[in-house]
């Protein structure tokens, strides 16, 4: 049985503060969000990072200002740095004797540090409209799902593309894994040595998140359905070693009495935060915590005695009916857990 022990709200100041994530590193927690006006692109937003050393308090570390709308932080730990990546959507350069046909182009950035104070220059990686959604580091080098886009608005046609890397930097193509059903944020995990799952969000069917299995030299993939709706997938190996995921759920996919909705009114789609346990193929439910409308973008991290669990994300639920004028607001929030 999984059980909410606590959560507290960790920044709660009017904006638009949303798509976390979560890590430990050398004696420290650390959070990453996007603060903007609201989730669309325009104005554009920050990234910012905080640190705790305790969970109570937390003090701001950088922020991410590329020029363009900077969001979805990842965090990945190694024992030589703490890295971010995260996407931004910037303007497409136009001139006098040439005119754009889409507003915006995708580019994905890095930035590392050694002491957790000091950040690097964000680094642009791989190509345009290529979102590394995140990094992995298994079998010796970095990996990374990166799903791709043509069109933006041409969800069905994405494709996901298997990357590879010896330093973070330079990425190199391996593979292309999925392609049609509108996939997008993939996440890769490590069962295994040898061995690559990974979670994607789909459209088809009814929005259902997918599970891709593959062997190293990770050429071939099969995909299974997981049966629900999974946005944003945050993967994490609990303390006794089963995978778990948290993401965006929505309301025809949860047990009753898992959830209180937020009603129609405010939110037609029924979202909500959950957690579930990849069990061989299949997701099964675990847990739905206090959320609604816009939601989840999660981040996962084990405690230091490797029992509880600790969860970020953000919500709306505490400040529906929303304004009618900007800020939009949400608010980030982190959860303790036990399984």
């Amino acid at each position: 049985m999984a059980e909410l022990n606590s959560l507290q709200k960790v920044v709660a100041d009017g904006y638009h503060n949303a798509f976390t994530d979560l890590t430990y590193w050398r004696g420290h927690y650390y959070l990453g969000y996007r603060q903007a006006q609201s989730h669309g692109i325009d104005p554009p937003g920050n990234v910012i990072l905080l640190r705790s050393t305790d969970l109570t308090e937390w003090e701001q570390v950088v922020s991410f200002d590329t020029g363009g709308d900077d969001r979805d932080p990842k965090l990945l730990a190694t024992a030589e740095c703490l890295a971010v990546s995260f996407g931004t959507w910037v303007p497409r350069w136009r001139t006098t004797r040439s005119l754009t046909d889409t507003t915006h182009d995708l580019i994905t950035h890095v930035a590392v540090t050694r002491d957790g104070t000091s950040w690097s220059t964000p680094r642009q990686l791989y190509g345009v409209n290529y979102w590394l959604w995140r990094l992995l580091a298994a079998d010796g080098a970095y990996w990374c799902a990166a799903y791709h886009f043509g069109r933006r608005d041409d969800r069905d046609m994405r494709t996901v593309h298997l990357l590879r890397s010896e330093d973070l930097l330079d990425w190199r193509l391996v593979t292309q894994m999925r392609s049609g059903g509108g996939p997008g944020e993939p996440v890769l995990y490590a069962p295994e040595p040898g061995v690559l799952h990974s979670v994607v969000r789909t459209l088809e069917p009814d929005h259902h998140s997918w599970l891709g299995v593959s062997v190293a030299p990770y050429h071939n993939w099969a995909w299974h359905d997981l049966g629900v709706m999974i946005h944003a997938p945050a993967m994490l190996q609990t303390g006794d070693g089963h995978w778990i995921v948290a993401g965006r759920s929505q309301e025809s996919d949860l047990p009753e009495g898992y959830y209180t909705s937020v009603g129609e009114r405010h939110d037609p789609a029924g979202h909500h935060t959950s957690v579930w346990q990849i069990d061989g193929m299949r997701a099964n439910h675990l847990l739905t915590l206090p959320s609604g409308r816009d939601c989840s973008y999660c981040g996962l991290a084990l405690a230091p005695d490797r029992k509880a669990i600790l969860m970020s994300y953000y919500s709306q639920h505490e400040r529906l009916p929303l304004p009618t004028q900007p800020p939009t607001p949400s608010d980030i929030y982190l959860a303790q857990l036990t399984l």
